[in-house]
Order: structure tokens, then sequence, then C-alpha cells
């Protein structure tokens, strides 16, 4: 987990909208304790879209006013 959140750090840390970090329970919760607005998640396939979406469509429910956005990764 440390080496994940490092690496996502290095790339957007320059940032002061993102922040990094890991949790326990429901993303859509934690979400509202960090005060964030938008979730961003990274598909690699269609059966990443399909899981995504399901996940998507729950987190909606739990809180509308959390957006989650997809970004569809490179295949490398």
């Amino acid at each position: 987990m440390e080496e994940r959140i490092a690496l996502i750090e290095e790339v957007c840390g320059h940032d002061a909208r993102i922040t990094v970090g890991s949790f326990e329970g429901l993303l859509v919760n934690h979400a509202v304790e960090r005060g964030a607005t938008a979730l961003v998640r990274g598909l690699r396939a269609v059966s990443d879209f399909e899981y995504e979406f399901q996940m998507a469509h729950m987190n909606r429910k739990l809180n509308p006013d959390i957006e989650t956005v997809f970004l569809m990764a490179g295949e490398e």
C-alpha cells in the first residue's frame, strides 16, 4: 500500500486539490470524511467497466453528491 501511495503522490502530489491515502470501509463514506466531491476510477477492460458501473450506481444511491469519473488506462 505504501508503494502505491508513493507512486500516486509522485504523479499527482504537486496538485494541492488531490489527496492520496488508504482507508477501511465504504469508499463513499471515506470520500465524505475527506470532503471529496468526485471519485476517479481507472478502467483497463470491459469487465472493469461492468463492475465499476455497478459500484458507481451504488455509491450514487448512498450519496448523490459524489460524482464518479472513469479514465481509460493505456494497454501498458
